[in-house]
């Protein structure tokens, strides 16, 4: 069935250009010809074969170049120590030096970036030039039904734009994170890497590793088994992370930004979804183990209908802060949410309760499918 594209932004345009993109990303139009898009590299082939050694060891390295098993073509660099000298003059990538070390949280370092760094860098990468969206639009089929594609075609780019100032362009911060294992050599080692990328960015390349569409902005220590208070040194350490989103002002200028097209934007990055497993959606809900993170149904009600309230009943974070402000710490427990300020409920339009979104991995392959063939075999 065949989608059309219709771009609407009559109230309220969006994803509006102010000039031109400066610095590096207006190189190939400030230079054209003489401007070399594989610095530090004297050719892509160089390029090419960089990438290729970049996963081989030094010796292999040495050896390749040593014998010319690449016809003596590479001109760049003849020695895997002159290719090494070379990698950190990328004109790409945030670099070494954008970590951020911070030894005050409870559970061992916190290493991290800034995440708008990390949001700009994707916004202005050039392999994403024609793979980004700045604008809503509305999809229809040739029955003039609505369809969802790309995040710029949800309700939420909608309802979020017209809350913004005219011309903003909205960057839909996504991050992603789970509990990985490290080593078993130094006590069973445990982390919670947590990854961002942004939702202008097409899902096809979001969706294909070699694309690195996503950016490791943080690695949070795990607690040891039996810590107590884990639960508030993981919110302390995403706080820290993602602050600068929090401080965001939204009726402000936003942020003037380079984009991989060659404009400049006035950026509005948003905390708009999270990626994790349930674990990881009930701790960011702060809501007990066993209730809904999304709505008001009771622990333990039958699944499809509620005496005491609706399915549908969605939880409101507004109605849970005057609560909290009242002490009315009975009914707020009553409803399966801890009586602490949940620091998600700071964050500009932002809803912790609609962070979670569907994925294929824990809903279908770790969910349903998983289930129905234990169920079938």
């Amino acid at each position: 069935m065949k989608a059309h594209r219709q771009v609407v932004g009559v109230d309220n345009e969006g994803g509006k250009a102010y000039g031109k993109a400066t610095g590096l990303y207006n190189k190939h139009r400030k230079y054209s010809e003489q401007w070399n898009p594989w610095h530090s590299f004297q050719s892509a082939h160089d390029f090419q074969q960089a990438q290729s050694f970049s996963q081989q060891t030094k010796t292999w390295t040495d050896q390749h170049l040593r014998r010319g098993l690449d016809n003596f073509k590479i001109e760049s660099f003849q020695s895997a120590d002159a290719l090494r000298k070379l990698l950190p003059q990328l004109d790409f990538g945030l670099g070494d030096d954008s970590w951020i070390e911070d030894d005050t949280h409870i559970f061992g370092t916190l290493y991290y970036r800034d995440i708008f760094k990390c949001s700009q860098f994707l916004l202005a990468h050039l392999p994403f030039q024609v793979q980004l969206d700045f604008e809503r639009v509305h999809l229809v089929d040739s029955e003039n039904r609505q369809i969802f594609s790309e995040m710029n075609t949800g309700d939420w780019w909608w309802d979020t734009q017209d809350q913004l100032p005219a011309g903003a362009t909205i960057v839909p911060v996504i991050c992603a994170s789970d509990k990985t294992h490290l080593t078993n050599f130094f006590g069973n080692e445990h982390a919670w890497p947590q990854y961002p990328t942004i939702g202008n960015i097409r899902k096809d390349i979001r969706r294909t590793p070699k694309k690195r569409a996503w950016i490791l902005v943080g690695l949070i220590p795990c607690p040891p088994k039996g810590a107590k208070n884990t639960d508030e040194a993981w919110h302390s350490a995403v706080g820290t992370m993602l602050f600068p989103l929090r401080n965001l002002d939204i009726t402000g200028p936003g942020l003037k930004w380079n984009c991989a097209d060659g404009f400049q934007r006035q950026c509005y990055p948003l905390l708009a979804t999270r990626v994790r497993d349930h674990p990881e959606q009930v701790m960011i809900a702060q809501v007990s183990y066993g209730s809904c993170p999304m709505c008001e149904i009771p622990e333990g009600a039958p699944m499809g209908r509620s005496t005491i309230r609706p399915l549908d009943n969605p939880r409101d974070q507004d109605v849970y802060s005057e609560l909290l402000d009242e002490t009315n710490i009975d009914i707020l427990h009553n409803l399966g949410v801890h009586p602490i300020r949940n620091q998600f409920w700071q964050y500009p339009l932002c809803n912790v309760y609609r962070l979670w979104q569907p994925d294929e991995l824990h809903q279908l392959l770790l969910g349903l499918v998983k289930d129905l063939l234990h169920w079938l075999l």
